[in-house]
């Protein structure tokens, strides 16, 4: 999904200009994601980690229908003044306010749907609803500009802008008996239910949400084409946050189960072992961006976006210390119920102050002032996580075998370092020496790879 929707922009970004492709991200993705802390809130984490969270679907659906309705109206009585803060032309306002309001109600809807199909279970399903718009986007972005040529500005908005919707209607229509049997009876979420559901949601959402917001505030300092050149940005240092969300999608079902956390830690192949495989692959992508930040760029997205790589490596170290922190912060959901609550109130509190931070430090350091913003603001985070969760044995275990991995990296370092290898054989060579190097160490118990193929070889004989 993440591939997906990283090469869709990418095949956006080569065929319009950074203004126009700063517009349509911001429209499409920027404002709706930031908004789905109102229209969609933690009702989604409710209805697919609670037992009995799919009896929540008809008051999500009504409650996120009227929410989106209710921003709708906000945004065409003051649709002056919004466009102006954002730097949006006012030519065309109706169809960039339609287009904007059409993704916010699928995303919306499409969240609770999701969720239900999880909460029944469905896990199929509702990987294959989640992956829907990304995939699609990928393709139809693909097939309008490669196929039949397609260099409108608007069309290309609307074509970029569909796949949420044409991916919900199939299943609002196949799953049309479970969604109408549904609305019989409506349940309010408790307040158990609730705090566990907005924990869980805010955690997740926290950084994503912060990368939304610095995509509105640059918009409205900077103006549309450096939003353009941060989005570039963000979307090459995702690829990080694939390790933090492979952490958040092995350990939520731990913090719904009374399992033993100090056994799934310390077990061979338990959450210890993956943690440092994941982290030490972070690292790798963090060194790969300090030597070809802009190579990357202007061979993904063109030499017209290389002002995205000035300072990337500022985000990848950002996205380093974002790891700790939701490594630990997952973990310890279910058995820091105290230090978690302290923690969600703290989030709040940096989400609801960051536009002023960001603001700041663009007015005083330009483009630059975006990076240090939300790379600052995730190294304080992830300190006031570590000061507030009791149980420090994630990351004392997280950290184990540091040496070992330290001496992997600066091996590393020195041979792209010295030998000055294009982009792709440094690719193919920092890989390689990298992970012979962890092995070598020590750092990974190679038993981890002999069990994997062990437990694969039965499967296919």
């Amino acid at each position: 999904m993440r591939v997906c929707g990283i090469l869709a922009k990418i095949l956006l970004a080569r065929s319009i200009t950074p203004y126009e492709y700063g517009l349509i991200t911001l429209l499409v993705i920027a404002l709706p994601g930031t908004l789905q802390i109102i229209t969609n809130f933690c009702l989604f984490d409710i209805m697919g980690h609670s037992v009995e969270g799919k009896k929540y679907f008809s008051f999500s659906f009504i409650y996120g229908t009227i929410t989106t309705l209710t921003v709708a109206l906000f945004f065409i009585v003051f649709h002056e003044p919004i466009f102006q803060f954002l730097n949006i032309p006012m030519q065309s306002w109706t169809l960039l306010n339609g287009v904007f309001f059409g993704v916010l109600l699928s995303v919306t809807l499409g969240g609770f749907i999701t969720g239900m199909l999880r909460g029944e279970r469905s896990h199929s399903l509702a990987a294959s609803f989640s992956a829907a718009p990304s995939i699609l986007r990928l393709l139809f972005i693909f097939v309008a500009v490669y196929a039949f040529g397609i260099t409108d500005f608007y069309q290309i908005l609307l074509i970029f802008a569909l796949p949420p919707f044409v991916a919900l209607v199939p299943v609002l229509i196949y799953k049309r008996k479970a969604i109408w049997k549904s609305f019989h009876s409506i349940s309010i979420p408790d307040r158990e239910i609730l705090l566990f559901g907005f924990s869980f949601f805010i955690l997740n959402a926290w950084v994503s949400l912060i990368h939304n917001i610095n995509s509105i505030m640059i918009s409205h300092d900077l103006g549309l084409v450096w939003q353009g050149y941060f989005d570039v940005s963000m979307s090459v240092v995702a690829v990080l946050s694939f390790f933090s969300g492979a952490v958040y999608l092995i350990s939520a079902p731990e913090t719904t189960a009374n399992s033993n956390h100090a056994e799934n830690l310390r077990k061979r192949g338990g959450f210890a072992d993956i943690g440092r495989l994941l982290f030490s692959m972070c690292l790798l992508c963090v060194l790969i961006i300090y030597f070809y930040s802009h190579q990357l760029i202007a061979v993904l997205f063109t030499s017209d976006y290389t002002p995205a790589g000035d300072y990337l490596i500022i985000l990848a170290i950002g996205y380093t210390a974002l790891f700790v922190q939701q490594y630990c912060a997952y973990l310890s959901i279910s058995s820091e119920k105290e230090g978690i609550s302290k923690l969600t109130i703290l989030t709040i509190a940096s989400i609801a102050s960051f536009p002023i931070f960001t603001h700041i430090l663009m007015q005083e350091f330009q483009f630059i002032g975006a990076y240090l913003s939300t790379t600052g603001l995730i190294i304080i985070y992830t300190i006031i996580t570590l000061l507030l969760i009791k149980d420090n044995t994630p990351l004392i275990l997280l950290f184990s075998k540091s040496d070992r991995l330290a001496v992997s990296m600066i091996v590393t370092f020195f041979i792209l370092y010295f030998f000055h290898f294009s982009l792709f054989i440094g690719l193919v060579v920092s890989t390689v020496s990298f992970f012979i190097m962890i092995f070598l160490m020590g750092y990974i118990d190679k038993s981890m790879v002999t069990d994997l193929v062990s437990a694969v070889k039965p499967k296919n004989n």
